[in-house]
C-alpha cells in the first residue's frame, strides 16, 4: 500500500512538473520572424511598421517605426505611399516600446509587396 502512494505522488508531482514546463514554454516561446520589416496593429488601431524585437516578451521593442500614409492622386486615381519615420517626428523617437497587451497582431512584410517595395525605394535614396 506504501509504494502505490508513494507511486501515486510520485506520478502527480511530475504531471505538475510537465505542466508547469509546458506553460511556460509557450509564454516564452520567441515567434519566427522570417522579414526584415513587420506591421504592428495596436489595440487603439494605429497601424505601425518597423522591426520588432523581443517578440514573445511582456515589452516589444519596435525599431525603424515608421507609419505609411496611402495617397491617391485624383486626377490619375494612382496610389503612392508616403513613409513617415517616427524618428523623424517632434519627439524624434528611435525605437518605441510597447507593452505586449496593446499588441492586437503583427505580420510579416513581404519585400515584394507594395509596402515593402516602399519602405525599400524610402530607405534607397
Amino acid at each position: 500500500m506504501k509504494e502505490t502512494v508513494i507511486g501515486v505522488v510520485g506520478l502527480l508531482i511530475f504531471a505538475a512538473l510537465a505542466v508547469i514546463v509546458h506553460q511556460n514554454q509557450r509564454r516564452f516561446h520567441k515567434p519566427l520572424l522570417t522579414t526584415h520589416y513587420q506591421a504592428v496593429m495596436l489595440t487603439d488601431g494605429t497601424l505601425l511598421h518597423g522591426r520588432i524585437d523581443h517578440l514573445g516578451t511582456d515589452f516589444p521593442v519596435l525599431r525603424e517605426a515608421m507609419t505609411v500614409h496611402a495617397i491617391v492622386d485624383p486626377a490619375s486615381g494612382t496610389t503612392s505611399h508616403k513613409i513617415v519615420l517616427r524618428k523623424s517626428e517632434a519627439h524624434g523617437a528611435d525605437h518605441l516600446i510597447l507593452p505586449a497587451t496593446s499588441i492586437i497582431y503583427v505580420e510579416p512584410v513581404q519585400t515584394d509587396s507594395t509596402i515593402g517595395r516602399a519602405i525599400e525605394q524610402f530607405h534607397s535614396r
